[in-house]
Formats: structure tokens, C-alpha cells, sequence
């Protein structure tokens, strides 16, 4: 049976996918990023996040922002069916011009400022991102411009976005759109994104 993984983003948990949990009829495996030990890249995430997990061929897995990006590594270590990417990127182009330019700089910025840029509110994202390890913050912001983007088939890749994302702006095509959502879409429209991931269980289930 094909298990399902999703990541959460930057500087957040799987407690970012609580309302959505609720909401979907079968199970999902909402986990954390492990810890920190020193990664400097995605890919070497990837190969964290799969051990830990248990992650096989055939497993679907997917992430909202980072969680995404780094779904689309796992990837390249194992076979899955397919990847559900929430408010991601497959291309560096398609992340906001701003912030590719910033990480970069994050070795000599305040993480404190990361924090705020990644959108930090009173409220479950500012809970996580005050409990997240700012070397990983800071580590996975400065490799962002040295991703080298996703270059494997399209076919199994399944995409939810939000019109109103301002960190990674919806892409032109290839994705469902939810119109008035913005980045932090699995918290904010959480019906929607369970309908989606129904949707994607069923057209997997057929196929």
C-alpha cells in the first residue's frame, strides 16, 4: 500500500497541517523536518528525511514551500508515485525575485529578520518559527540560490497554489489555483487543500 508524506515549510512543523488533517478520509503522514545536523543542501535533506521515515518506491510525497522543494529531492533518492507540492516551486525562477536575491545574504543577517520576511504573525506560524532551529533556517535560505531547480517528468508532479502568494508567486499554468489564498494556503484554506489532496488520492487510486 502507497503511503503519503508531507513536509511542512521553513521554520514550521507538521502542526502547520492540523485543520487539514481533520479533513481528509484517508491517512496521511504529516512529519517534521529532522534535526539539524549540519546539511547544507536540499538533497542532503532528502536523504535525511527518507531514512528517518521510511520512505520507499512508491510512496507519495509532497510539502508546502520548502517541504515541496525538498519533496521534489526525495525524489531523486527513491521512486515515487507522485509529488504534491502546496504553495511550491519546481524552478528557482518561479521564487520570488527578492528573496533569491536575499539568501545569499543570510550568513550576516539576523535570523530574526528571516523570520519576519518568511511572514512571522501572532499566531501558529510565529509559535513555530520561535521554536525553529536557526542554523536550518539559515542554511536552507543560503542555498537557495544554488538549487538547481527540478528537472524530472511533470506528469506525476500535482501542484495547489495560491493566486495572492507573494513569496512564491503563482505559477501561469500547471497548478490548481485557489484564488484568495496566499502562501501559507494548508493553514488559511485548509477545505481546499483537502479537496485537492482527495482529488489526487482518487486519480492516483485509478491509475
Amino acid at each position: 500500500m502507497n503511503k503519503w508524506f508531507l513536509l511542512p515549510g521553513m521554520g514550521a512543523t507538521a502542526a502547520m497541517y492540523n485543520a487539514l488533517r481533520h479533513k481528509i478520509d484517508f491517512e496521511i503522514n504529516f512529519i517534521d523536518w529532522p534535526a539539524y545536523s549540519g546539511e547544507k543542501t536540499y538533497a542532503e535533506v532528502a536523504r535525511r528525511v527518507v531514512d528517518k521515515n521510511n520512505i520507499e518506491n512508491g510512496d507519495i510525497i509532497g510539502g508546502s514551500s520548502l517541504g515541496g522543494m525538498v519533496a521534489l529531492e526525495i525524489g531523486q533518492v527513491i521512486q515515487p508515485k507522485a509529488c504534491v507540492l502546496l504553495g511550491s516551486a519546481v524552478n528557482i525562477s518561479e521564487v520570488q525575485s527578492l528573496l533569491a536575491m536575499f539568501s545569499p545574504l543570510v550568513t550576516i543577517t539576523p535570523i530574526a529578520l528571516v523570520q519576519v520576511l518568511a511572514g512571522k504573525q501572532k499566531s501558529l506560524v510565529s509559535t513555530m518559527l520561535s521554536d525553529a532551529n536557526a542554523e536550518f533556517i539559515r542554511a536552507m535560505c543560503s542555498y537557495l540560490h544554488l538549487w538547481p531547480s527540478y528537472s524530472g517528468q511533470m506528469s506525476n508532479i500535482y501542484r495547489l497554489h495560491g493566486k495572492k502568494d507573494h513569496v512564491i508567486p503563482c505559477p501561469p499554468a500547471g497548478v490548481t489555483v485557489i484564488e484568495d489564498a496566499g502562501h501559507l494556503l494548508a493553514i488559511t484554506h485548509a477545505n481546499e487543500a483537502a479537496a485537492f489532496l482527495q482529488k489526487v488520492k482518487a486519480h492516483l487510486s485509478a491509475s
